[in-house]
């Protein structure tokens, strides 16, 4: 077949794409996929996280979160990480213009632990403004309780609410006002922060995992920044902690990659559609490159 038939084929076949995807009157807008900057899982080392005591799986009766090493951080010991550098690894003060982006961390949450009434902990993924500096934190703020008030009242269990301030002074894991859960069962939980542009604002949605990576609860902070004013991440810091051990794993920091506009597709001819795509991509390049996944 000569080039001028195959790219005359190729057009048709395009066009008939665009045909059906127009009548259809649906829409498919492209996932968002993401590439991590910063990935901790203390392996090897604790690199890019200050003071935490790096231990093998099983120490103190925990398995660590996936492969053979985890992190444990002591009482008031404030140990912190910046997710590879502050602004997505460009430093500290310096100009940055915002990005969607996400950090994580495993935190395990031993219910049967044996701490006292009220013993509390922190977790903040802080913000940075567009010049660079500190801007905000959002921080889950966590105890253990045995008592009887509040979510799960009169069981063993976790009590987490998210908020901008820090425990003891100015936060209250146990706040009506913030919507606390109660977790009771012991395990490992992923704590994720997710900083995203809603209609030129930033808004950061502080999400809970089970081990399962089933989703336990989102609060949505509605910050009222102006998407312009913001920069990157800041740092994620146990900023508060009455635990005398706390585990942890699995530290990442991942970045939005570029996503594709909204295209027009029935929703019950999308892989279809894009097979069809895929089949006249294929008549000029045999060869493509995969797209990173979060």
């Amino acid at each position: 077949m000569n080039a001028t038939r195959l790219q005359d084929r190729s057009a048709f076949l395009l066009r008939v794409i665009v045909a059906i995807v127009l009548m259809s009157g649906g829409l498919l807008v492209s996932q968002v996929s993401a590439t991590p900057l910063f990935s901790q899982g203390f392996e090897t080392n604790i690199v890019g996280w200050e003071t935490p005591t790096r231990v093998a799986s099983g120490t103190g009766g925990i398995p660590s979160s996936s492969g053979g090493f985890h992190a444990t951080t002591a009482a008031a010991s404030g140990d912190f990480t910046r997710w590879g550098g502050y602004n997505y690894g460009a430093g500290n003060a310096v100009p940055t213009t915002f990005q969607e982006y996400w950090t994580s961390v495993d935190i395990f949450l031993d219910v049967d632990g044996g701490w006292a009434n009220d013993t509390q902990f922190d977790f903040t993924s802080a913000i940075n403004n567009a010049a660079g500096t500190h801007l905000s934190d959002f921080i889950f703020n966590a105890g253990f309780y045995d008592d009887a008030t509040g979510p799960g009242a009169g069981t063993d269990r976790f009590v987490i609410s998210a908020s901008n301030n820090t425990q003891p002074g100015s936060a209250f894991a146990k706040n009506p006002g913030k919507a606390p859960i109660a977790i009771s069962s012991t395990g490992w939980y992923g704590f994720e922060h997710h900083f995203y542009d809603n209609g030129g604002f930033l808004f950061v949605d502080m999400n809970i995992f089970d081990a399962s990576n089933a989703l336990v609860n989102t609060w949505t902070q509605a910050t009222g920044f102006a998407i312009g004013a913001v920069g990157g991440n800041r740092y994620g810091w146990f900023d508060y902690s009455e635990f005398s051990s706390l585990a942890f794993d699995n530290s990442e920091m991942r970045t939005a990659d570029v996503a594709a506009a909204a295209v027009p597709e029935p929703g019950t001819l999308t892989l279809l559609g894009l097979g069809m795509v895929g089949v006249v991509r294929m008549t000029r390049n045999r060869r493509r490159r995969a797209s990173p996944v979060a």
